[in-house]
């Protein structure tokens, strides 16, 4: 009896400690990488940026709205982040492709041009060749099922 008693209250525990207690260390997390992007050292910076946009991509699975503000706020802080720019019009184009809504298109569009540009500065040609193959199959109005996206 107490064995059962025993269990049932290390069960509730974890229990608690994964609806309560999970989140709020998360919050934590991003807070932290969000204050490193600040920091003064480049390796601080880089990698807090890696993290976030790791933390994006894995938001976006379930929630795309959530990833995209990730990815906003990444580029408001660098600007120059090629794969910020990739998951963005990823994002953006796919909405396109199901809503039609030519803002996303527009903008979608606008962020791949930038990625391309970057990854032409930084020499990754195959990177830029799958981002001008996206291009081409968004203008002539390809489904975005078949957009092959580089996986970053």
């Amino acid at each position: 009896m107490i064995r059962k008693l025993l269990f049932g209250a290390c069960i509730g525990g974890l229990i608690i400690g994964q609806v309560y207690e999970a989140p709020l260390e998360q919050q934590a997390k991003e807070a932290k990488l969000w204050q490193n992007t600040q920091s003064s050292n480049d390796t601080t910076r880089a990698r807090a940026e890696g993290e976030l946009l790791k933390l994006a991509k894995n938001k976006g699975i379930s929630n795309s709205s959530e990833a995209e503000a990730i990815y906003k706020q990444i580029l408001a802080i660098n600007p120059n982040s090629a794969p910020a720019h990739t998951r963005l019009a990823e994002i953006q184009l796919k909405r396109w492709s199901t809503t039609k809504n030519p803002i996303d298109k527009e903008s979608g569009l606008e962020h791949l041009r930038k990625a391309k540009e970057l990854y032409k500065q930084y020499k990754i040609d195959f990177y830029v060749q799958k981002l001008e193959k996206v291009e081409s199959l968004v203008n002539s109005g390809k489904p975005g099922y078949s957009w092959d996206f580089p996986q970053l």
